[in-house]
């Protein structure tokens, strides 16, 4: 899969990767929860603060399973959130209304997504040479886009066939598949961290050294819900469907990750991450020209080589950065930063769409990420290091 790997890097690299990519079908099945929570008879509020939850446990989790993996190792933690994953997926089966219960499975989903995602996500930098790190996490972030395919697609006829007892059965499956990949795989050597509290993640989050690559991702992340979070709301009214956004979203990403992963390997990270920032501003202002089907397919495209290319590169430097005794931290504070860009500033954007319309809200998002670039090309070493 890539080269310049031993046998034993190649196979947990490997495993862990096909791994996360089950974890993460059970995970993106439950975009179809909405529709349990609404045969229950619950609004959109409801829905809202249910769906919500998944997001305060998966982020606060992150600052303790940091901590822990960074001490104890990476593939326990693997195991235990696939294994509180996959419980709290067939806890809906005892669901008959909707209750205070749904808050305590969703959040719970949460915590067992944040132990794994985190611990997979270092795992796959521990397995991997620096000279070979962009390429790696790009073919690691292929698989998790390539997930997004399948678990509710699947999810969705085994519904309307089979019911919704099926459905909680099929998504907590992939869970268990992930524990079986996982408990075939081994630690790879890491300096085990000394912090005795766990403190050493918050020193880091706002430490110089990381200052640039992780507020970088925190604008990325931003730009990046503002237009996966309103772009169907938005193309409707236009008579525009959205399907082929995320179709050529999802072509393009995997492609990319997995074709363009190394190229920052080659050319340095600053190099490769500079230019798509700009770009991807560029695509973020570019929405408000969208009037077509051919414009909304190349506005898309634009958008996902820019992405495509950017998370892996700025999540390599992450790790270039990061000492062999932090790599958890590093990981789960790049994660962490992502999930407040993608989930929290939706807030603000929406307020935005809300008083002054979507395209300036657009042209406001562009403006944010432009700034994002401005910083990282002046502040960023040159040499990523």
């Amino acid at each position: 899969m890539i080269s310049g790997l031993d046998q034993t890097q190649t196979k947990n690299f490997t495993l862990v990767t096909i791994a996360n990519f089950f974890l993460f079908c059970n995970f993106s099945a439950f975009f179809l929860l909405p529709l349990f929570i609404k045969k229950l008879g619950g609004s959109e509020a409801d829905i809202g603060f249910i769906m919500g939850s998944f997001g305060v446990t998966s982020l606060g989790s992150i600052p303790l399973v940091a901590f822990l993996i960074d001490r104890y190792g990476r593939r326990r933690f693997m195991l235990l959130g696939a294994a509180i994953m996959c419980l709290s997926s067939l806890s809906y089966l005892f669901a008959r209304e909707l209750s205070p219960a749904f808050y305590v499975f969703r959040m719970l989903q949460g915590i067992g997504f944040a132990f794994f995602f985190t611990s997979a996500g270092t795992a796959v930098a521990d397995f991997i040479p620096e000279m070979k790190r962009g390429q790696g996490l790009g073919i690691f972030g292929a698989f998790t886009i390539a997930s997004y395919a399948l678990g509710p697609t699947i999810g969705e006829g085994v519904i309307e066939k089979l019911g919704f007892t099926f459905f909680f059965i099929y998504a907590s499956s992939f869970s268990l598949i992930t524990i079986l990949l996982v408990y075939r795989t081994e630690d790879a050597p890491f300096k085990r961290s000394l912090d005795p509290y766990g403190l050493g993640f918050f020193r880091l989050v706002f430490s110089r050294r990381y200052a640039v690559p992780l507020l970088s991702n925190l604008i990325l992340a931003g730009g990046f819900g503002s237009v996966l979070n309103f772009i169907s709301v938005y193309v409707k009214p236009k008579g525009l469907n959205v399907f082929y956004f995320f179709l050529v979203y999802t072509v393009t990403i995997t492609s990319m990750r997995i074709i363009g992963g190394g190229i920052s390997d080659a050319l340095g990270r600053k190099r490769v991450a500079a230019p798509s920032l700009f770009v991807f501003s560029l695509s973020i202002a570019a929405m408000v020209l969208i009037d077509s089907v051919y414009l909304l397919l190349i506005i898309s495209f634009l958008f996902s080589v820019s992405y495509g290319m950017l998370y892996p590169t700025l999540s390599a430097l992450m790790m270039d950065k990061a000492k062999p005794d932090e790599r958890g931290k590093a990981m789960g504070a790049f994660n962490a930063c992502f999930s407040i860009g993608t989930n929290f500033l939706a807030f603000p954007f929406g307020v935005i769409a809300g008083k002054l319309g979507y395209e300036d809200m657009y042209l406001i998002s562009a403006g944010f990420v432009f700034i994002g670039f401005l910083v990282f090309s002046i502040f960023e070493d040159q040499r990523g290091i």
